[in-house]
């Protein structure tokens, strides 16, 4: 880890890893920087302990971390503050969030570039990341990414053991193994974190990596196909081999797959630390996600990013020193993304022996690993907030007795395409 450690600093030498020589102070006083976050237990802590070693760098800047509490409150809560000029002035979040501030004749977001004195693109793992961070409207860095997961099949082979059936690597699999281990052992077969990326994996898979055309401004995926997997959906919904939601009190899939209630969830490889079957005599197993066909093709596989989204405040001064924090921070990703369990989207770091090791002791990021080259970001456009929740609740409409995939994708196509039209 020291080795590790030492490497990520060169990101840094580009532009002076601890402190910027262009922070300023107005007079004697401090310059106060907010950073708000959901982050827990460890990366909570290392989120701190980063910010205390900025400051001891950089007399006379204060870096306030506060933990604003339920991620699912999160983006209200930012919004609702930076539109009434009382937010933070950083946060981390998904382009596509950043996307929702990206408002003609308004200016909210920070960006990087105007304030740094490095070549940032080169410092990154793939220009899709750059291009991401600056799918804006003005072309600018506004999202610097911190650390990039994905979708990981998590199973215990143990139920699949006992059913009779293998670890799927097929959506027909996934069906069949399922339905066998609901009827042999009573556990689910299937549970999904996020409902919205996994109808988003879906059709990227079944239609041949797109789901909205950007030049019609509307979705590409209100057809028999997507009808067709609906169908697949609800009925193992209504049958009891997939659920929409977790059982235990605590919502998590993780808590269902450590107790015994599922067989597998499909969930970020970050959530890796969350699993131990060893109460349950269980066996831990992460495949990539499933595919339509066996055959090895684009768009198999979705990856996230979360980035620093800086926003802009009437002082320079205050800009100045939230961009250098997160120069700073992103000199430590290292650190971060070890801690996150999560892969990294800078060089320095991705071509470190050190990290490689971590990587390949893994098993959710080895299994992750094996897919990216196949993988696909989710694009940012005008409406993309819109069309997570309602393919969210696309798929949660199919717990009702009375859905009807057919009605219910034409509610979906048309606000999303109203969305995307504003």
């Amino acid at each position: 880890m020291k080795k590790l450690m030492k490497l990520i600093l060169s990101l840094a030498m580009i532009a002076a890893v601890a402190g910027c020589s262009n922070n300023k102070t107005s007079g004697d006083e401090n310059v106060t920087i907010s950073v708000w976050h959901t982050f827990t237990e460890g990366q909570q802590e290392l989120l701190e302990t980063i910010a205390d070693e900025f400051e001891a760098a950089n007399e006379g800047i204060i870096v306030e971390v506060t933990n604003t509490g339920s991620a699912s409150e999160f983006q209200a809560k930012v919004t609702d503050s930076v539109i009434n000029g009382v937010g933070p002035n950083l946060i981390f979040e998904y382009a596509s969030y950043a996307k929702s501030f990206d408002i003609e004749g308004a200016d909210y977001l920070l960006s990087f570039e105007d304030y740094w004195d490095f070549d940032y693109k080169s410092t990154l793992t793939s220009e899709g990341l750059y291009a991401e961070g600056t799918n804006f409207s003005d072309g600018k860095l506004h999202v610097a990414p911190v650390y990039t997961a994905g979708a990981v099949l998590f199973c215990n082979k143990a139920l699949y053991d006992e059913a009779g059936v293998a670890i799927p690597t097929t959506w027909d699999e996934v069906k069949t193994s399922s339905k066998a281990i609901y009827e042999k052992t009573g556990a689910v077969g299937l549970s999904l974190d996020s409902l919205t990326d996994i109808a988003q994996l879906i059709i990227y898979q079944s239609h041949e990596g797109k789901i909205v055309d950007l030049e019609k401004n509307e979705v590409a995926f209100n057809d028999a196909e997507t009808i067709k997997w609906l169908e697949r959906w609800a009925e193992g919904v209504h049958e009891g081999y997939f659920q929409v939601a977790a059982q235990g009190a605590d919502g998590y899939n993780s808590s269902d797959i450590n107790n015994g209630l599922i067989a597998s969830y499909i969930g970020s490889s970050a959530g890796i630390p969350y699993v131990n079957l060893d109460n349950i005599g269980g066996e831990l197993v992460c495949a990539r996600v499933p595919m339509i066909s066996s055959a090895d093709y684009e768009n198999a596989g979705i990856i996230w990013t979360r980035g620093a989204i800086g926003f802009k405040d009437e002082d320079e001064t205050v800009n100045q020193a939230t961009a250098d924090f997160v120069e700073y921070f992103i000199s430590q990703n290292g650190r971060w993304v070890v801690e996150l369990n999560a892969n990294t989207p800078y060089k320095a770091v991705a071509e470190s022996a050190d990290y490689q090791a971590h990587v390949a002791s893994d098993k959710a990021l080895t299994a992750l690993a094996d897919q990216i080259p196949t993988s696909f970001v989710a694009p940012v456009f005008t409406g993309v907030t819109e069309m997570r929740n309602e393919l969210s609740a696309l798929m949660k409409g199919a717990a009702a007795s009375d859905y009807d995939p057919k009605t219910a994708l034409e509610t979906c196509a048309n606000n999303i395409n109203a969305a995307m039209n504003q």
